[in-house]
């Protein structure tokens, strides 16, 4: 009879320590989701800041690339006409 008692006991201070920390624990998570909404905001403009400064550095390369190809085909079109016996030899 005394283990019962013991058991319901056990049970009990364990069912109440759970909701304490239960509890406790919720309201640790909502100061948190209050707190980070702001961080999750400077988050965002941090990424879209670093979104705009990789597109304009792609966009740069790729006016470069597209100033260079006019040059390219027209060495690739020279170098495509020589004649044969005129062409560089790789060793």
């Amino acid at each position: 009879m005394k283990e019962r008692k013991n058991i319901w006991k056990g049970m009990m201070v364990g069912a109440a320590l759970g909701a304490a920390f239960s509890f406790l624990m919720s309201k640790k998570e909502a100061k948190q989701e209050r707190l980070s909404w702001p961080m999750r905001l400077k988050q965002w403009r941090q990424s879209v800041e670093e979104m705009a400064e990789d597109t304009a550095f792609i966009m740069e390369k790729l006016k470069e690339i597209a100033e260079k190809t006019p040059e390219v085909i027209q060495l690739v079109k020279e170098l495509y006409n020589w004649k044969e016996d005129d062409r560089p030899r790789i060793k």
